[in-house]
């Protein structure tokens, strides 16, 4: 069973998206602080880091950077509610604000999948 950090700075969002993951058969915490996320990802198996991109404490790009040093196996999806222009932002996969569930685990099985990342 894989084990899915959600990181979104709003509460209602984080929620949603844990139920709807819960009911798919996932194990998922969740937090709004990117610190707290790299506290968990340092001292747990994470498989999937689900992370909004655009956050007040720390922006998703700059929180899979250094989930990727502190756990290269750890595969990211970002979410973003805004087009995503920033090119190195498009190197991960993502999912636009706002998902069906079935858009959700469609894309979260794909993520999963895929090869662990070479950094």
């Amino acid at each position: 069973m894989e084990t899915i950090l959600v990181v979104d700075d709003d509460a209602r969002v984080r929620g949603a998206v844990q139920e709807m993951l819960q009911t798919m058969g996932y194990i998922v915490l969740d937090t709004g602080n990117p610190q707290v996320a790299l506290r968990l990802v340092e001292h747990l198996t994470i498989h999937l880091l689900l992370t909004d991109l655009v956050m007040p404490l720390l922006g998703g790009l700059e929180l899979a950077r250094r989930v990727a040093v502190l756990s290269p196996q750890t595969k990211v999806l970002l979410m973003s509610g805004s087009i995503v222009s920033d090119p190195t932002a498009r190197r991960h996969p993502s999912i636009a604000k706002p998902f069906t569930p079935d858009e959700l685990a469609e894309r979260v099985r794909q993520v999963l999948a895929q090869p662990a990342p070479c950094r």
